[in-house]
């Protein structure tokens, strides 16, 4: 076997969880706006406290915190991988991306929480 597959296979691996991901949150989107315009529909009035328990309100913060510490986590990985097979150019190549795009997101949730 080639040694190109472990690639391949990453690569396929992470665009059906990207692939994944998009189809339930459309689905999940789709749900919600359904239950509002039956909602609405029936002339009931839609509290903020409703779509909170609807999912629909989510704080920008949290998501920042959450998407910043994961992907910080999978770079961190990458990297910590390169160390144990002795790859370490691979490793930093692979996880220097995701481990800056987490630090972007720690810095947006941490100024966002210092401007209130």
């Amino acid at each position: 076997m080639s040694d190109l597959w472990i690639p391949i296979t990453g690569v396929i691996c992470l665009t059906i969880m990207v692939i994944v991901n998009v189809i339930s949150s459309s689905k999940n989107k789709k749900e919600v706006q359904l239950t509002i315009r039956q909602l609405l529909d029936k002339g009931e009035n839609i509290t903020p406290e409703l779509l909170e328990k609807l999912g629909t309100f989510k704080s920008q913060k949290i998501i920042d915190l959450r998407r910043g510490l994961a992907l910080a986590g999978i770079g961190l990985a990458c990297v910590f991988s390169g160390f144990i097979v002795d790859e370490i150019r691979i490793g930093l190549a692979i996880g220097i991306f995701p481990l800056l795009l987490g630090a972007a997101f720690i810095l947006c949730w941490k100024t966002n929480q210092d401007a209130e």
